[in-house]
């Protein structure tokens, strides 16, 4: 069986205790043999330079599955910890949906 895309989400903190469950649903995601991933981490809170490898580390199992891997839904704070660690060239983010003044909230955490 072979799908066009595969998306996980990520939520709550990624951390050096938490990446191991990025690996687990990575590879559960790719066993479908998606065209695409989207790891959406738009829920997360905190992340760590131990979570920003998992991040890497599951580019990397969807490169070997040769599977497009989208990392969707960062927030400001999280484009700066990339921006930081420099790895937005390994991790690029796609520009976010342009929204109406009526849909903007206030300032969230990571």
């Amino acid at each position: 069986m072979c799908r066009d895309s595969a998306s996980v989400s990520l939520e709550g903190e990624l951390d050096i205790a938490t990446t191991p469950l990025v690996g687990e649903a990575v590879a559960r995601a790719l066993a479908a043999r998606p065209h695409r991933l989207d790891l959406d981490v738009a829920a997360l809170t905190f992340c760590d330079a131990a979570g920003v490898r998992a991040l890497l580390r599951a580019r990397r199992v969807c490169r070997v599955h040769h599977a497009e891997f989208r990392l969707i839904g960062a927030r400001p704070g999280f484009q700066r910890v990339l921006a930081l660690l420099r790895v937005t060239d390994l991790l690029p983010v796609p520009p976010a949906p342009v929204r109406s003044p009526a849909a903007v909230r206030s300032p969230e955490p990571l």
